[in-house]
């Protein structure tokens, strides 16, 4: 039974992503239903919804309570309105990024990307070539940035900040929950011009317009060049999807824009790092989605990219979603 349930398991992924196209979770929203009246208000077949419902109480996901089906509270964050919604990240882990998996005996086998010798290209190229993908991508990384931005407002001093610039920051999810804490700070996005593009629409839909009118966006190319002159970046769950080399890269263009930056500006890096065995699923997906020859970062190497990128690390906290903290200033002569 042990084999069969992990040898299925990407069934019930895929279940779940279902279900949250079709919004199940946010038609529920507290309320019980039968399999017919949500096959009604979600257009699908009564009789194979009721299968996909009945699928969906194996893991927990529903629960049944006679004919009707209600959604579990460990569950809640598959609504749209939820909070801390893992709605679109769940819809993208359950598709493209385990579609991507079929390469895995590819990277296995020769180290390199089994998500390029699926697609003949790079991630970020998919993502540019299939729009409809990009936007779910971005959607997902807003999604996961929520509860990370709650935890840094409990973590780090803001007070006296007055520009954050969120390096590849994808859609800018992180900034809104910070600075709706703190009237006083302004947001930059830098990311890919097309993420950029998209941005401010993705964003418009989880964050107070008044948050949204001190954000921008800037079409940056991290490898070259960062916004200059911010008192605080940040860098959340950037410099695990690259080699070490381009880790480097990374830091050392963030140095640059801070050495233009006023006295007291700080780099915040937030990276789940792989530092024990229940880390290692990461490091796979990495090693066969993300820059060819990622394997994963741990505290150690991660502080020896800081320092060769330019910085001094200055404190480390755990946050509360499993990510490291580092907090850190450029390095002085």
């Amino acid at each position: 039974m042990e084999i069969l349930k992990l040898a299925v398991g990407g069934w019930f992924a895929r279940a779940m992503a279902v279900a949250a196209r079709l919004e199940i979770a946010d038609i529920l929203d507290g309320k019980s239903m039968t399999a017919a009246e949500l096959a009604e208000r979600t257009g699908t077949h009564p009789e194979v919804l009721h299968r996909l419902l009945q699928m969906l109480t194996v893991p927990g996901v529903l629960e049944r309570v006679g004919d009707e089906f209600r959604l579990t509270e460990a569950y809640a964050p598959l609504r749209a309105d939820h909070p801390f919604t893992q709605r679109h990240f769940a819809i993208l882990a359950a598709e493209l990024y385990d579609d991507a998996m079929a390469g895995m005996m590819h990277t296995v086998r020769t180290g390199r990307s089994g998500f390029k010798e699926l697609y003949g290209m790079s991630l970020y190229e998919y993502l540019d070539a299939h729009p409809d993908t990009a936007e779910l991508f971005d959607k997902g990384m807003v999604d996961l940035a929520g509860p990370i931005a709650a935890c840094l407002l409990a973590e780090h001093d803001f007070t006296d900040v007055t520009t954050i610039v969120d390096v590849g920051g994808g859609s800018g999810g992180l900034l809104p929950g910070i600075m709706a804490a703190h009237p006083r700070i302004g947001g930059v996005v830098a990311d890919r011009a097309d993420v950029c593009e998209r941005g401010p629409g993705i964003l418009a839909r989880v964050a107070d317009p008044a948050v949204l009118d001190r954000i921008t966006y800037a079409p940056t190319d991290f490898f070259d060049e960062v916004p200059a002159g911010a008192d605080r970046y940040v860098l959340k769950n950037v410099l695990h999807d690259w080699t070490y080399d381009n880790c480097v890269r990374i830091l050392r263009s963030v140095a640059a824009a801070m050495a233009k930056s006023p006295d007291g500006a700080r780099l915040l890096v937030v990276e789940p790092l792989v530092e024990t065995d229940l880390d290692g699923w990461r490091a796979m997906f990495q090693a066969v989605a993300c820059d060819e020859g990622t394997l994963g970062l741990d505290e150690t190497r991660l502080r020896e990219a800081l320092a060769e990128g330019g910085f001094t690390v200055e404190s480390m906290a755990r946050l509360p979603t499993g990510h490291k903290l580092l907090v850190s200033a450029l390095r002085t002569a």
